[in-house]
């Protein structure tokens, strides 16, 4: 899959075309006779399949089915040893064919070919062998109709537990040959994760040159989220650097990491730390999470303003790895899409109530939160939209530290000002219930009394009042 073809003479062109239909006339005449001998892979790669036939790999592709928005990121030069890249964004839909076992997208981008304003439009045609066992995938676009030869491989089953796809096939890279690499990775059911590689070595080494971050959408083009673990980040800013990092964040961070495969959440000034910065962000689970984090910091947007931002911390460790305590404790969907062009000011007061405690929440604390100090914040004012405790899971992206083997509850309110605030605050110090529930919970798990974050939406955080 390549754009620099876009830009090839007409007699070159040609000549790909020759190459290419050749190449499917050989598919066509050998097919009844050996089905794996459609564009076999280089004699490097080992393809693993999975010979039982109850899964044999034609629903591998089902993640793929709907309506997605894409991040490209694409190497401008390729085997040149170059680091620059060009970042822009298409949409796309996927249907399946024939039961099953084919599928068909339009790639529709907002990438141009230079001299013309005319989007760069592509498809794909993924079948899958019944004999072979493995999926054919042919692209074509719009700037010259040409199916290209296909690219061949299967899924298997990765180390971490989830399944990924490996495809070879060969090209051409500026007149000379080169094997192609795609693989198919991180497919959650919302995210999912395509890369390709050249070689031009016969497959000893690989330079990795575009990658493509998939992100459903939903009917009105919003992405659609999974936030089955999620981190609370508290920064320790340079004095009077917070505001400054924050609209870098703002307009630099949050499209940047969704369309990698998180969820960025709401981002936060500490009223009574005003070198405070806190946010949140989601992930479908650890697994997406590492990839998403490595797509990030390893991407170019993150390259180009690391230095600005790490320039106004002290300190970025404070972390806390939390899931929802119980199926439908986690935060509601926002009721309308962030507006990327929203620079409104902040809303509300959201209150975050951290409490760390002696042995997991789980082991009897949550259900003691949940009969005993939920109440009595429910009836001093607080909105409860939010109950988490500490995700046990190894963590997974150990380039970000989180704090491990800290034990925490952590309760998230809403508030419609800080007046509304205040006079909840009022009500829990009058309240000798409260007192009560927090002083026996001090003999039943709590280390210490719990901390109460008091946290002012930014401009464009989604979680607000």
């Amino acid at each position: 899959m390549d754009l620099d073809l876009v830009l090839q003479p007409a007699w070159r062109r040609q000549r790909r075309l020759f190459l290419q239909l050749a190449a499917i006339a050989q598919t066509a005449w050998l097919a009844p006779f050996r089905a794996s001998g459609r564009a076999r892979p280089p004699t490097h790669a080992k393809v693993s399949m999975d010979p039982t036939p109850v899964h044999d790999g034609r629903h591998d592709f089902d993640f793929l089915h709907g309506h997605w928005s894409i991040r490209n990121e694409r190497l401008t030069k390729r085997l040149a040893g170059s680091s620059e890249w060009e970042v822009f964004h298409a949409t796309q839909r996927c249907q399946p064919l024939l039961g099953g076992l084919g599928n068909v997208d339009d790639f529709v981008s907002d990438w141009t070919r230079p001299g013309t304003d005319e989007r760069f439009i592509g498809m794909t045609l993924r079948l899958f062998g019944v004999e072979s066992r493995q999926w054919s995938i042919y692209w074509a676009g719009n700037h010259d109709g040409v199916l290209d030869a296909p690219m061949t491989g299967a899924f298997a089953d990765e180390a971490d537990g989830t399944r990924a796809g490996t495809f070879f096939g060969v090209d051409e890279h500026e007149g000379r040959p080169v094997h192609v690499r795609f693989r198919w990775s991180q497919a959650s059911a919302n995210t999912a994760h395509w890369q390709q590689a050249f070689s031009a070595d016969d497959g000893a080494t690989w330079e990795t040159n575009w990658h493509m971050w998939f992100r459903r959408i939903d009917d009105a083009g919003r992405p659609v989220h999974e936030d089955n673990v999620i981190e609370l980040r508290q920064y320790t800013m340079r004095p009077a650097r917070r505001d400054e990092l924050i609209e870098l964040f703002e307009r630099e961070f949050i499209e940047s990491q969704e369309a990698v495969g998180m969820h960025v959440i709401g981002q936060f000034r500490d009223l009574d730390a005003p070198d405070r910065f806190v946010w949140l962000r989601g992930f479908a689970d650890m697994a997406v999470r590492a990839e998403a984090l490595t797509g990030f910091y390893g991407g170019p947007t993150w390259k180009r303003h690391r230095e600005a931002a790490n320039a106004t911390m002290i300190d970025s460790d404070d972390v806390l790895l939390l899931r929802p305590a119980r199926t439908g404790a986690g935060f509601a969907p926002p009721s309308k899409p962030r507006d990327p062009h929203d620079a409104g000011s902040s809303r509300g007061l959201i209150e975050a109530g951290i409490c760390l405690l002696d042995a997991p929440a789980e082991d009897g604390f949550l259900a003691r939160f949940e009969r005993d100090l939920a109440p009595r914040l429910h009836a001093a004012g607080a909105e409860l939209i939010g109950l988490y405790v500490t995700e046990p899971s190894a963590n997974t992206f150990p380039r970000l530290p989180v704090r491990e083997g800290e034990p925490v509850l952590v309760w998230f309110a809403r508030f419609d000002d800080v007046h509304a605030h205040h006079r909840y605050e009022a009500a829990l110090l009058a309240d000798d219930a409260w007192r009560e529930a927090v002083a026996q919970s001090l003999l039943h798990g709590l280390t210490q009394p719990p901390q109460r974050l008091r946290l002012s939406p930014t401009a464009r955080s989604e979680l607000r009042a």
